[in-house]
């Protein structure tokens, strides 16, 4: 099963034994060939200095060169190419204070991370299983190379990596893994806040993000922040949106405050799920006009996510998009302009307060979404304000 997935980059691993080095593929796409998957990411390691690697590939980035990786182009794909490679020392809890370069593909194995990420392959020499991955594979478990607690100490990201892959891949995390996760839980302090997102992010949307609850029983998550103490895990929505699922994960304005601000997401994550999050907090979903509020005041999509998490309401938003219904001061008949000419109205303030009490006019009951009406409407809109 592995050739077969790994036969379309046949050709990358050829140049190496061409250009007489040996290369593996290693660590995700192989694991991903052997559960059936297609690699998202192909790495390679091999015996070849950078310096060859270059050579051999003049398509290339220094991507870590200090770690002898480098990624090449071959054939309109990108692959990460790595040195064989022994770590020691790692007084940061994240990067090695010395590295060797091998001439074999052992002692690479032996630095990694997990079991089902620490085989390889190679078309001549076949599959490299030194630490049990495919029994590992075939119990769906994550289970760290060698001691657990030895190798969080190396890499205390290696602990969120844990369970983003038990996300990704609907896996228990085996017991001695998860205890040393929960007795090196605070290494993760080390780690950028940018970095723990990253893996975040990826199991809020892999398919089983129901197993971010290891955070929670591992202490792990407080350990990042104390605002994951209030984070709900279960009943997850089906659909993998990020925005959609921190929303439902993080349910309250303070704590996607403190803890998004904390991760340091993006500005437009954060502002999305605030928008749902008020919407879930105080928009109600059993009407057109409230639907039509809803829609207004956070968008089409933040709308469509607070009613998949109310779980009610769809019917109604999907109607008033198939009839373009008004929902927004731009789709109104008349604007500013029109109450300024007519001197309904004198200046920005007082033209912006008219035209939302017309907006929630309409939004009431679209067939006032006429010129004429909504003059007349005007007039009494003014003495409104």
């Amino acid at each position: 099963m592995i050739r077969e997935y790994l036969v379309p980059h046949k050709g990358v691993w050829e140049v190496f034994g061409n250009n007489g080095h040996e290369a593996y593929f290693v660590g995700g796409c192989v694991r991903d060939a052997l559960i059936g998957r297609k690699a998202k990411d192909i790495d390679i390691a091999t015996d070849a200095k950078p310096e060859a690697v270059k050579k051999m590939f003049p398509g290339n980035f220094d991507t870590g060169l200090k770690y002898g990786s480098i990624t090449v182009e071959y054939d309109g794909h990108y692959y990460d190419v790595t040195t064989y490679r022994s770590e020691s020392g790692y007084s940061d809890m994240r990067r090695p204070d010395r590295l060797e370069f091998s001439r074999e593909i052992e002692p690479d194995l032996h630095r990694r991370d997990f079991t089902v990420n620490a085989m390889a392959y190679n078309f001549d020499k076949g599959h490299i299983d030194l630490f049990g991955g495919v029994t590992d594979l075939n119990k769906k478990i994550i289970r760290a190379v060698g001691k657990p607690s030895v190798r969080f100490r190396e890499d205390a990201l290696r602990m969120m990596r844990a369970v983003r892959f038990a996300c990704e891949l609907d896996f228990t995390i085996e017991p001695k893994t998860l205890g040393a996760i929960r007795r090196n839980r605070n290494g993760i302090k080390y780690i950028s806040k940018e970095r723990i997102y990253a893996e975040l992010k990826r199991a809020v949307v892999s398919k089983a993000p129901e197993r971010l609850e290891y955070l929670r029983t591992t202490s792990l998550g407080h350990a990042i922040h104390p605002g994951f103490r209030h984070l709900a895990y279960t009943g997850m929505p089906a659909s993998a949106d990020l925005i959609l699922r921190l929303a439902h994960m993080l349910r309250r304005r303070e704590t996607a405050l403190e803890v998004l601000g904390f991760l340091k997401a993006e500005k437009s994550t954060l502002a999305n799920v605030l928008a749902v999050i008020r919407g879930m907090n105080e928009s109600r979903t059993d009407s057109k006009y409230e639907v039509r509020k809803l829609i207004s005041t956070a968008g089409e999509a933040n709308a469509k996510r607070v009613i998949m998490l109310k779980g009610t309401g769809l019917d109604l938003y999907n109607e008033i998009l198939r009839d373009e219904d008004c929902t927004s001061l731009k789709d109104l008949a008349i604007n500013g302009s029109v109450l300024i000419t007519r001197g309904i109205a004198t200046e920005g303030l007082e033209v912006r307060q008219i035209l939302n009490v017309l907006l929630d006019e309409v939004m009431k009951d679209p067939s006032k979404n006429n010129f004429d009406k909504l003059i007349a409407l005007s007039y009494d809109a003014r003495k409104r304000i």
